[in-house]
This record gives structure tokens, sequence and C-alpha cells, in this order.
């Protein structure tokens, strides 16, 4: 069965890869002096405004005294109206530019004129002309940092920890135990003396958490809530006992019991609080691998895992869900003829490229045996799949290393996966 291509179904995750790929791309480019140029546009910015500040630094970049420099700097400017011509209106979220003169061999007169188009992942604020040596790149890093940040507190009268989770990271920042003796022997007048020095010392510990806490927590910019558990009536004694500044209760978002404290609780205390925060790319990640091992378990014909058979589903518009791993190295090289238009295209590891690139070029078409037989492109299979899925109206959906969950996806299998949408008949 074969599907026809539907209306492209374009990823977030897939996008914030190809951003990532490109800044380390453009971290690497140097210029002479001021040279290369970086323009952010935000969203609510007219295309005529911008193209007449362009217009007015092109005045401006007359006065510069260096001929190669002003020479290099007008380029660029005149590259970036050119690339403006191709736009009716700034798009939703902005548009962000990149136009310089790279040197080729670090020598002056060898440059040449590269540019960059960017559709960022948010909406830009802030307008930016920026030339330099470097690209400017810090805004549009920080535009791919997560955003969702979550403060967790598990509370045992002996033993606490504190943590956080961010993106598809789980932090857990401190550990503490009390030291207070959960049982005695005493009786009588000394049994209320015990029980009071108990709890005195239990409010000196809650108070020792609230401390860290509130020095931790205040500094977290986007903090969205903050979750806390732990087992019998700690958690409630530590709420009430109101020591915690008030910018941070203002932030409880629920108060669930666990079976246990400490750093196992955190992880307790995820799982408890999974669906009011699904909108965390650490739950989103968990349960999409989760859902593929259902269907392995299950044996329901729906899962595929290994790059060809992948491929093959997703040829075939089989796949429901593309799920691959960010640690994922290996590139698909296109190589072409020139003479007899025979085409191929090999698999490498990212180590490999250098010397796989060299050796086609000693080689000749095995059809023609001409010698125009030429590496037409390298891309990474995360793109290549990527963009078959996005035809297919498939989500694609990128897996950190970082989790349990994202190492036994690489480790086991081999980092490229499916959730199908039909069984396949071979």
């Amino acid at each position: 069965m074969i599907m026809t291509p539907v209306e492209h179904k374009k990823s977030e995750d897939l996008k914030v890869y190809k951003i990532k790929k490109l800044l380390d791309k453009l971290k690497s480019k140097k210029g002479f002096h001021t040279e290369l140029i970086s323009l952010y546009i935000p969203h609510d910015r007219k295309l005529s405004d911008v193209t007449n500040y362009l217009k007015n630094e092109v005045s401006e970049s007359q006065n510069i005294k260096s001929k190669l420099t002003r020479k290099n700097v007008l380029d660029g400017i005149s590259t970036l109206l050119g690339m403006l011509k191709n736009y009716k209106e700034v798009p939703e979220n902005g548009l962000v530019m990149f136009a310089g003169a790279i040197p080729q061999n670090n020598t002056p007169g060898t440059e040449k004129m590269e540019r960059y188009i960017v559709d960022p992942p948010e909406k830009g604020k802030t307008f930016r002309y920026h030339c330099a040596s470097e690209f400017l790149l810090r805004p549009l890093e920080d535009m791919l940092k997560s955003k969702e940040t979550y403060g967790l507190l598990v509370i045992g009268r002996k033993e606490s920890a504190v943590g956080y989770i961010t993106g598809n990271h789980v932090e857990i920042v401190r550990e503490f135990t009390s030291g207070i003796h959960g049982k005695h022997k005493a009786g009588g007048q000394s049994q209320k003396r015990y029980e009071r020095l108990i709890e005195e010392g239990e409010k000196r510990f809650y108070r020792r958490i609230s401390e860290e806490v509130n020095e931790l927590f205040l500094k977290i910019e986007d903090l969205q809530g903050i979750f806390i558990g732990g087992p019998g009536p700690s958690k409630e004694k530590f709420v009430n006992d109101e020591s915690l500044d008030y910018r941070l209760r203002d932030k409880i978002l629920d108060v669930v019991d666990l079976g246990y404290g400490g750093s196992e609780g955190i992880r307790a205390l995820i799982e408890k609080i999974k669906k009011k925060i699904s909108n965390v790319k650490f739950i989103r990640e968990k349960e999409v691998v989760q859902g593929f091992l259902k269907e392995i378990s299950n044996e329901s014909g729906l899962a595929a895992y290994g790059l060809k058979e992948v491929e093959k589903a997703l040829n075939m518009g089989a796949v429901k869900k593309l799920i691959l791993s960010e640690k994922l190295d290996i590139y698909q090289l296109n190589i072409e003829c020139l003479n007899c238009g025979y085409k191929e295209s090999r698999i490498a590891r990212e180590l490999e490229l250098n010397k796989v690139e060299l050796s086609i070029q000693e080689e000749n078409c095995p059809k023609c045996s001409s010698n125009t037989y030429n590496l037409v492109n390298t891309v990474s299979i995360i793109e290549e799949l990527g963009s078959i899925a996005e035809t297919m109206n498939t989500d694609v959906i990128l897996i950190s290393p970082d989790t349990e969950e994202g190492e036994m996806l690489y480790s086991t299998f081999g980092g490229i996966v499916a959730i199908l949408r039909f069984k396949l008949t071979y």
C-alpha cells in the first residue's frame, strides 16, 4: 500500500534540530574585522522599515576606511536586501538572517559571501542589526533553551530531596538527612520532653530545607511551579511551617503522597505528576519511547526499527510516529554522475565522513566509467528521514540520550524506530 503524500506537517523537534546544527556550523565562521552581519527581525516589524534601515546602513558603510572591509560589508548588506525581496511580509515568528564574507584560507582577498536564513523557534521581540568578526548567535541560542522548569521537593521526616525538571533533564540538587530518632522508650515526663525535642528538631530540619529552596528556586527565572511530595504528614508540616518564601509558596501546584522520601522520592514524584507537566520534554520523551516499547511487547506488528525497515515503512506512508535519537551520527552521501545521470546513496558515520568523501573523488561511475562521478551533498540521516516523514504527515520526535529511555533507544534499537499506522506485509 502506497500513501499519497499529503500537506506537509512540520515537526518542531526537527526544526529545532536543524537550527542547532546550523548554529554549530555558524560558530566556526570567522571574518576579518566587522564583516559578518547578523539581522534579527521581530514578527511585528514592517519589511519596508527593515529595507529602509539597511539602505541607511549602506550610506553609513561608505565611510569605512578599509577598501576591502567596506566592499565586504556593502556586499553583505546587498545580500540581505536580496534575501528580503523573497518575502511579502515578516513570518509569524520573525526572521533571522546572516550574511558575511568568510575567508577561505585565512588570507585577505579570499573571502566568499555566505548567507543563511533561520525561521526562529519562537517569536522574536527585538530588532537587531549587528556587524562583527563573528555572527551574533546568542539571541537564537536563548530561544532554544528550555522554558518549562518545575521545582521538585520530596519531604520526609528523616530524608528529603530538592531538585527540578526542565526540558529533557532532571536534576537532584541536594539531599538532606535530619538525624531525628524515630522511636524512644522513655515514659512519663521524659516522653513529653523527647517528643518536644523531636518536634523542634523536625521544624529546624524543614526550615533548613526552606533556606536552601529559597536560595535555589528564586534564582530560576522561568519557574512554572513547584510540586511537593513525601510520606506521611511530613510534607503538610513543611508547607504549614511557612518558612518557604511567599513568592515560592504561590507557585505550589500540588502536594502528593509518596511511599518514601529522598532522591528515590523525586522519581516517584515525577511519575505521580506527569500528566500535570506533560508540556515538559522529559515527560513527552519518556511516554513516546514507552509507547513504542508497548507495541514491541504486545507483538502488535505496529513497531519497526532499524534504518532499512523504518525507511521502507516511511516511503509506504505507514509510519505514524518516527522516533529518532539525537545521538545519531549517521549521514547519507548522495552521489551522481554528470555524464549518464546514475545516482547512488551511501551511509557513513560522522567520524568516517572525510575518508568516504575523499574515496568518492577517486572513483569513476560504475555505469559509464566517467570521471564525472561526484558527491552532490551530505545530509544527516535525521534530516533525510525527517524530510520524508514531513511529506507523509508523520510526527517526527527526537529523543535525548540523557534519559534512561533515550539511552536504551540508542543502544538497543540503534536510535531509529517507528510506530506504524498499519501492519506491513512483505
